[in-house]
């Protein structure tokens, strides 16, 4: 079963389409002819030999590159054979060594374009097939008379056909049925992926009319399958959906045109429009082009090609509303309560490229009779971790009110930060430094204490991250990580954040680690739970998939990098991290069992400060779905708020007369579809003990009753030798 699944991913990988089941419908396309699925089969053979024999581990010959590759070479070798009359013995031949060209110039790509940002895409199979074509150009040109003749179109209907030829020559058989099928396999893993693709087409189709009205003789309609790549790649693949997307398309269908022309110009004759040489130049000269601007611009790269686009937005547009946009995350440097008195583009000093900072100095009193504070010789500890870049500590503090504009940061620490980019903390009290270039610092790691050196008129504390180690150099965006806020009176610190930029006024306080909740989270043993259903009154239609009284199998298990994974035997994995600061979700994948759905909704964090009464507010970690759950995915990059919020409360915490970890999730906003709350109960070994959550019409608990420890990762039988 599971070769026979990676068989069908093999020819599906080379379309970009990553479930076994659509890609089987491709081979139902090439089966049309009985010779392209015994060729194709022989390639994937050839291609596990040669990369076998290269000393390629199992996952990397699974990946796809040289079985894409020799797929495609062998799917070549069965058009040029077509009408060519050769003996199998020499059909044999060529087949093998087309394949194994094919392999062996793929895995020479893919080693050389290792470090870049440049996808490999087919050139074996290109470079392969090509020089068949010009050895055996008197097969190309029977095989070319014998499968390749269809009119130029005329109407509605005519354009339609030729669009499905172009479908179609993508597998070497340009028939109507063919690309009709070809069609229905992209449509069913990626709308957006055919979209862009026949935006491209229709660009690329439009300017080869243009050019040919211009005198240029130009066969646009052989090679139109360019332009629908290119636009499908650059339009949908290569890059996330957003806005502009569609422009792209076009301008990728064109290009591959124009591209399309002038290799007809240096090689005449038409087989050689077959190869999708053009459409993979665009698409490198589109990355190139598109990346040429600071992250964070209108396109971002697909960095995950393992789901369909639209999944790939949402993944990536989650992990950035959560940790921004490659930001480093710094804890706030001080003990007790501070006032952020300026933040990013402040009007005082945070401008230009010094912009992205943040200073803090001591909230006022609360009542008239609590005594002021000052930040004036507070201790100042790391942000981060990291390895202590340079210091300065001879600069003397200001008399209040006095500015020394000669020293711009006063008393400094800079840190190169293990996770990339440098802090630094300014306007240090002069000889308190207490670390020294080269030293390893932590979290929490004491640096000396704030003071009033350098530009600053009044006694405060300024964190900011920097693009390199100079002094002055431009800072960069980060985000403050891990910290707490007061919710209603002053003092009761009980909101959360875990990466936030806090707004100028904000009165902060690092989060304070709890035990017991930590223990709770982070202790969950791998092994099996039976989980019971309980029902009450009626459910939403994602939710309806159990009886009450039925039960619920879940696994839980380690990856190779220690998360947790939490996979049901009724389909759906769930893969938490106990990550610095809190349990959380990490990965939703796709889910149709309703107990781990109202996991999702109700734990997607846990942070390790929680006590009774903390909340936090997410995200809600789990994609559109249902029947028009790809419509909605396919609009929400284009929405302002794309996310539904949720909003999680504390109201258990462990403890020795027995109490469990209980915390509470609702909505921000009312639906039908989702549930009114969500609570979920966490002991210290079992994990998740119970799941209960209410509708607006109905009820629904799932309760463990049933635990067996077991190994701590996933046992995967060996195959006999």
């Amino acid at each position: 079963m599971v070769q026979l699944r990676l068989v069908s991913l093999a020819l599906g990988n080379s379309f970009l389409i990553r479930s076994p089941w659509i890609s089987a419908l491709l081979w139902v396309a090439i089966a049309r002819d009985l010779r392209y699925p015994i060729f194709a089969i022989a390639g994937i053979v050839v291609a596990d030999i040669v990369g076998w024999g290269l000393g390629l581990g199992e996952a990397a010959r699974r990946e796809g590159t040289l079985r894409n590759n020799a797929i495609f070479a062998s799917l070549a070798v069965a058009w040029l054979t077509t009408a060519s009359g050769a003996d199998l013995q020499t059909l044999i031949m060529v087949e093998v060594a087309s394949a194994t060209a094919a392999s062996l110039i793929a895995a020479a790509v893919v080693r050389v374009l290792r470090d870049t940002i440049l996808p490999p895409l087919g050139w074996g199979f290109y470079l392969a097939a090509g020089v068949l074509f010009t050895l055996f150009s008197s097969w190309t040109h029977s095989a070319y008379e014998a499968t390749v003749m269809w009119p130029l179109p005329v109407g509605v209907l005519g354009w339609i056909e030729s669009f499905l030829h172009s479908l179609g020559m993508l597998l070497f058989l340009p028939k109507i049925e063919v690309g009709i099928i070809v069609a229905i396999a992209i449509i069913l893993w990626s709308r957006l992926m055919f979209v862009t693709g026949l935006v491209g087409w229709i660009c690329g189709v439009g300017l080869g009319l243009l050019l040919e009205r211009m005198g240029l003789n130009y066969l646009w309609l052989l090679a139109a399958h360019n332009y629908f790549v290119a636009g499908m790649l650059l339009g949908s693949v290569l890059f996330l959906p957003g806005r502009g997307i569609l422009i792209v398309a076009m301008i990728a269908g064109m290009a591959a045109s124009v591209l399309t022309a002038y290799f007809q110009y240096l090689f005449p004759g038409t087989a050689y429009a077959f190869l999708p040489v053009p459409a993979t130049l665009t698409a490198w000269f589109g990355v190139g082009a598109l990346l040429m601007r600071n992250h964070g611009g209108p396109l971002r790269q697909n960095m995950t090609g393992d789901v369909a686009p639209e999944m790939a937005w949402w993944m990536t547009a989650l992990w950035l509303r959560r940790f921004g946009d490659r930001e480093p995350l710094l804890v706030l440097p001080l003990a007790g309560r501070a006032v952020v008195t300026q933040g990013f583009d402040g009007p005082l000093s945070h401008v230009g490229r010094w912009r992205h900072a943040l200073d803090f100095q001591r909230p006022p009193a609360a009542t008239p009779f609590e005594p002021e504070s000052t930040i004036w010789d507070s201790p100042v500890y790391a942000p981060g971790p990291g390895i202590i870049e340079a210091i300065r500590a001879d600069v003397a503090d200001n008399p209040i009110g006095i500015t020394n504009f000669a020293e711009m940061w006063g008393n400094y620490v800079i840190i190169r930060l293990d996770a990339g980019g440098w802090a630094l903390v300014a306007h240090l009290r002069q000889g308190t430094v207490a670390v020294a270039p080269g030293m390893r610092a932590e979290i929490g790691t004491y640096l000396a204490r704030a003071g009033n050196s350098g530009r600053s008129p009044v006694p405060h504390l300024h964190l900011h991250a920097q693009v390199s180690p100079q002094v002055s150099a431009s800072t960069q965006s980060f985000r403050l990580a891990n910290y707490m806020t007061a919710d209603g009176a002053v003092g009761a610190f009980s909101r959360w954040h875990g990466a936030e930029v806090p707004p100028v006024g904000t009165v902060v306080m690092a989060a304070t680690f709890n035990p017991e909740t930590h223990q709770a989270v982070t202790g969950m043993a791998p092994g099996k739970s039976l989980w019971r259903v309980e029902i009450e009154g009626t459910l939403p239609r994602a939710f309806r998939r159990y009886g009450p009284g039925a039960v619920v199998q879940l696994r839980v298990f380690l990856d190779e990098t220690g998360r947790h994974v939490i996979r049901s035997m009724g389909g759906g994995t769930l893969i938490t991290a106990t990550d610095p600061d809190a349990w959380r979700l990490h990965d939703v994948k796709i889910v149709d069992c309703p107990l781990l759905k109202l996991l999702a909704f109700g734990a997607p964090s846990i942070p390790y400060a929680a006590v009774k009464g903390t909340w936090w507010s997410e995200p809600m970690p789990l994609p559109p779905d249902g029947p028009w759950g790809w419509l909605k995915l396919l609009t929400l990059p284009y929405l302002s708020q794309p996310f539904a919020m949720v909003r999680s409360v504390c109201v258990g915490t462990p403890d020795n007369q027995g109490g469990l970890l209980t915390v509470e999730t609702r909505p921000d906003a009312a639906s039908t579809d989702l549930p009114v709350k969500v609570t979920c109960t966490f002991e210290r070994l079992r994990g998740p003990v119970k799941v209960e959550a209410e509708f607006a019409s109905g009820r629904i608990a799932f309760s463990v009753v049933s635990f067996e420890p077991g190994l701590p990762f996933e046992r995967r039988d060996r195959p006999r030798r």
